[in-house]
């Protein structure tokens, strides 16, 4: 019963469970990069023919169409096409734009641009990953050996170069910027999505006792500091391995989930509730008294025992639960506590069960 090993229905989130959600992450981010080069690739498109530069204006139009098509894919959750049409368009247009207009416009740069966007993605295998960063690599290289001292077949005028190339660089400045702030919200989100996983029992939807621990010793500290009440009701269903046995396990979720809705409906806000093993809840009044903890947990017995609880379509179940409340007394812990409430609730087993138990003062 110790607070400090808090083992029981603390369930770890699974790793596929990550994993989707990075893809997610990175399925977000190819949705917004779709839309900032779509956008970008128009400007390009009047700029080329303002330029006089016809050919790159269509190949711009080109993009802007491939980029709607990464945008549905993504949408579509086809991520490893999206991400494929991505690195194809881009790579296109950076190369096409640097053959014809030459390296000091500034193209070449949306090539490194899309290293560390492949370092990041979704990808896998992680041979395929570390592929692709390398063929954008060596194709960058190949661009800087072959052009960059090379004439360019559309000789621009210096102020259209010089225009071109630094709306290149502030144009890939500002990607990265979004980019990497979008992809860190995403990040976020996924780390708390993650930390609530980690605190939530996936049965009950219910604080698992890792989380009810901590909530367990926030509150503990307080009630030092305040002097405040701090009173535990322990649960536990009343012969729960006979609906299993009776009905099958399927039912007895079923039974557990709808246990669950009604904990939560007799708590207050500032209560806590959590599954703590197997078919035992642990419910947390801070600011409540032994007779007002007793008052809670004889409102808890009494619902679940009027509750008829449908599952598998079979002939409807009711269930009882005995529970056993303890108060924090002076001198003594949480855990102790409710190492106490853990005794009246067996006594209240032993005494015939449906019953509420208030531990004997420590």
């Amino acid at each position: 019963m110790a607070l400090s090993s808090p083992t029981i229905g603390a369930p770890q989130p699974a790793w596929h469970g990550i994993d989707a959600m990075q893809a997610d992450a990175f399925r977000a981010l190819l949705q917004g990069v779709a839309i900032t080069c779509g956008l970008t690739h128009l400007a390009f498109c009047a700029l080329f023919f303002w330029a006089d530069v016809s050919a790159l204006a269509y190949v711009s139009v080109a993009s802007m169409l491939s980029f709607a098509c990464v945008f549905q894919l993504a949408r579509r959750e086809r991520v490893a096409e999206a991400w494929t049409v991505t690195v194809l368009s881009v790579l296109a247009h950076a190369v096409l734009a640097v053959a014809v207009i030459g390296w000091d416009t500034g193209f070449h740069y949306y090539i490194l641009l899309m290293i560390p966007a492949a370092v990041i993605s979704s990808i896998r295998p992680v041979v395929l990953k570390a592929g692709t960063v390398l063929g954008l690599m060596l194709t960058y290289l190949s661009l800087d050996i072959a052009l960059r001292h090379r004439a360019p077949a559309n000789v621009l005028l210096d102020f259209v170069v010089e225009g071109l190339h630094y709306f290149n660089v502030i144009g890939i400045m500002v990607m990265l910027i979004s980019f990497a702030g979008y992809y860190y919200y995403l990040l976020e989100k996924t780390a708390a999505a993650l930390r609530e996983m980690s605190q939530t029992d996936a049965l009950t939807q219910l604080k698992n006792r890792r989380a009810i621990t901590e909530a367990i010793r926030r509150e503990e500290s307080r009630m030092r500091r305040g002097q405040h009440p701090l009173s535990f009701v322990l649960c536990d269903l009343d012969h729960f391995k006979a609906v299993n046995e009776s009905a099958g396990h399927e039912a007895g979720n079923t039974v557990l989930k709808a246990v669950s809705r009604t904990l939560e409906s007799c708590m207050r806000d500032v209560d806590f509730v959590a599954r703590w093993g197997g078919e035992e809840f642990l419910a947390v009044l801070p600011d409540t008294n032994e007779d007002g903890a007793r008052l809670v947990a004889e409102r808890i017995r009494r619902k679940i025992e009027e509750q008829l609880i449908e599952a598998n379509g079979a002939k409807p179940i009711r269930i009882t639960m005995t529970l056993g409340v303890a108060t924090i007394a002076p001198g003594e812990d949480a855990e102790q506590a409710i190492v106490r409430a853990d005794e009246a609730l067996y006594e209240g087993k032993a005494g015939g069960r449906n019953r509420v138990v208030s531990a004997a003062a420590a």
